[in-house]
Formats: structure tokens, C-alpha cells, sequence
């Protein structure tokens, strides 16, 4: 099993360091009355993470103050958790708009993911980039202006962690051809299911294949756009077909939307007057996977609580199922297996 190791990442307060690769867009202005940042404790010499040969897989880096964790990985996976984190340190002042909620317990399934792929594939580990943050501080998935609010630190903070995905995405794109993103999250509804969000609106998951398969712009729009433009499966089959995403996970035993099971999130009354909610992908899915081109595709996964977060035991089971779904994924759409070894 890979051994994580700590190295620590320094960082110069005022500003992130120009060596590491940018993917977002700045905004919103320092605030006036946000304290001093303390002198930084003496720390190894840095080590620049955009250069394969500098980074150990299993390896844990950090960014200033530990708010932003990488653990740089040997696979074509690339992993993210922007709302598990529990600091909440009084030189970032607390958000005053937007969603403050912590989606719980998503930061340790990460970790079990981790854990779960290193037991199926010794020696391996995928990508992981872990916001430690509480969300009252910074929400890493959404711009820089809402995110951070105009805090020095905050911005710091929201930055390390875009700048280490697309590292991580390069990484993965340069060593493999092609890979795959999860943005990792955890939703509160009252249906216990998995909600895969792939910038598909809600909306449109209730059209038929046929319609999805019609407009090109369905296909265009989403964070599988070129495994789906490189795929002989209709757009509709990545999307819910037998060997679509959410259809393993479901034959795995985790209810999932869309997939051949659930095609799209259903009714609240048997009157159909009300959608069922669904989170459909945010800014880090649109920013980092593959809507805009590139190799990298990717989807949100919108975790339930009951089943899946809510015990260790519980993480554990959907770790494991999560890499033996990735792996037939994997075999069935990009032609490797999830260690990047051929078939």
C-alpha cells in the first residue's frame, strides 16, 4: 500500500506562486480590514508541483497554513473535495453570501477512495486535491468573487486549490492521453441516491434519448463532451445507457441518477407538478473536466448521506464500489483500465 507522506508546499502570503498552472479567473478586491498574515514557520525548500519528476505519488503537499491539501497520484484519476473542510481560521473572515453548508463526511470519503484504490491496485493512488477550509471561509466551488470574497488569504487559499486540479489534470493528460475528474460532494435530499451531474440541466434529463441525441448542443455542453465525440455510443448512451456512469454504479448497489435505472430525477407528486431536485455540476466540473475540450472528462458526484456518508463502514463500501466502477468504466469508454494499464 502507498505510504501519503507530508511535504509542505511554502507559499509567499500576498500572492500564489507563478510556477504552478492558473485555470480560473481572478476577482473581487482584498478587504481593507483583513488581519495581517503572520510570519511563516521555517519549511522545507519549496517544491514546484507542476513538474512530474518533482512530486512522489502518495505524497501529500500542502499549501500556505495547511488549508489546501494534493496528494499527487500515478493514475488517470483526479479527485476533489471543496466542501469537507473543518478550519476555520480567524484571519479569513466568514462568507456573507452564497451556500455556507459543510457537505459532511466528504473529505474522509476521499480518503477512502484513496484508501479503497491503493488495496485494489497496490502501489497506486489516484490525484486528490482536499479544501480544509469550512465553507463559511472559502466555497472552492464557485468563482474566485464568490468563493472568496475579496479576502487576501481566502483568494490564497481558493486559488492552491484550482491551481493543484489543473496540475493534477496535466499530470494525468500528459502521462496517459485521457483521464477522468470527480468533483466530490454531498446533498442533503430526502431521495437516498447518488446524483451524477454532468452540466446537464435538470430540465433536459426529462427528454427522451431521441431528443438528447437530436441537438448537438446536448452533447457540446457537457462534462463528458469529448469522451462522448470520440465514443460510438450515442450521447445519451454515455449518459444513461447499460455502461453509462450511473448505470454501474446502480448495478453495484447505489441508486444513481441518470442511468438506465433512473433516467432522469423523477416527480415529487404523482401529479408531475414538481421536479425532485438535482445537482446537475458547479464550477469546478465546468472549469477542469472536459466541457470546453480537452482529455479530461469528468462528473460532479453528488453523494447521499444514509448509505454511503454516514458511517465508516458505509465509506468503505462505496470506496470500494467506486473503483471497481471506475475500472469497468474505464475498460468501456476510454479503452485503459483505471490504473492507466491496457486491458
Amino acid at each position: 500500500m502507498t505510504t501519503i507522506t507530508r511535504a509542505r508546499l511554502a507559499r509567499p502570503a500576498a500572492a500564489l506562486a507563478s510556477a504552478l498552472v492558473v485555470a480560473t479567473c481572478g476577482g473581487g478586491a482584498p478587504s481593507p480590514t483583513a488581519p495581517a498574515t503572520p510570519p511563516a514557520p521555517p519549511t522545507p525548500p519549496r517544491v514546484d508541483t507542476t513538474t512530474a519528476t518533482t512530486v512522489v505519488p502518495g505524497r501529500s503537499y500542502f499549501g500556505r497554513n495547511d488549508y489546501v491539501e494534493y496528494v499527487a497520484g500515478d493514475v488517470p484519476i483526479v479527485i476533489s473535495a471543496p466542501h469537507g473542510g473543518s478550519l476555520t481560521p480567524s484571519e479569513i473572515p466568514d462568507r456573507t453570501y452564497g451556500t455556507l453548508v459543510t457537505d459532511a463526511n466528504t473529505r474522509e470519503l476521499a480518503r477512502d477512495i484513496v484508501t479503497a484504490f491503493q488495496q485494489r491496485f497496490p502501489g497506486r493512488t489516484p490525484h486528490v486535491v482536499i479544501m480544509h477550509l469550512r465553507r463559511t471561509k472559502v466555497d472552492a466551488n464557485r468563482d474566485i468573487v464568490e468563493g472568496a470574497q475579496g479576502d487576501p488569504e481566502g483568494r490564497q487559499a481558493w486559488q492552491e486549490f484550482q491551481d493543484y486540479i489543473a496540475a493534477a489534470r496535466r499530470r494525468v493528460v500528459d502521462r496517459f492521453g485521457a483521464g477522468f475528474y470527480v468533483d466530490l460532494h454531498g446533498h442533503g435530499h430526502d431521495v437516498q441516491r447518488l446524483e451524477l451531474g454532468y452540466l446537464t440541466d435538470a430540465v433536459d434529463l426529462y427528454r427522451t434519448d431521441a431528443q438528447l441525441d437530436a441537438a448537438a448542443s446536448f452533447e457540446t455542453t457537457s462534462s463528458i463532451r469529448t469522451l462522448s465525440e470520440r465514443s460510438p455510443l450515442t450521447f445519451s448512451g454515455l449518459l444513461r445507457g447499460a455502461t453509462s456512469l450511473g448505470t454501474l454504479y446502480e448495478q453495484a448497489g447505489f441508486p444513481a441518477v441518470p442511468s438506465a435505472q433512473q433516467p432522469n430525477p423523477g416527480w415529487v407528486d404523482a401529479a408531475r407538478t414538481e421536479r425532485q431536485p438535482y445537482f446537475d455540476g458547479g464550477y469546478n466540473t465546468a472549469t477542469h473536466a472536459c466541457r470546453t475540450g480537452g482529455a479530461l472528462c469528468g462528473v460532479q458526484i453528488e453523494a447521499n448521506f444514509r448509505g454511503v456518508r454516514d458511517t465508516p463502514a458505509n465509506r468503505a463500501r462505496f470506496a470500494e464500489a467506486t473503483v471497481a466502477v471506475l475500472d469497468r468504466y474505464f475498460r468501456a469508454h476510454l479503452g485503459i483500465a483505471v490504473d492507466g494499464s491496457r486491458p
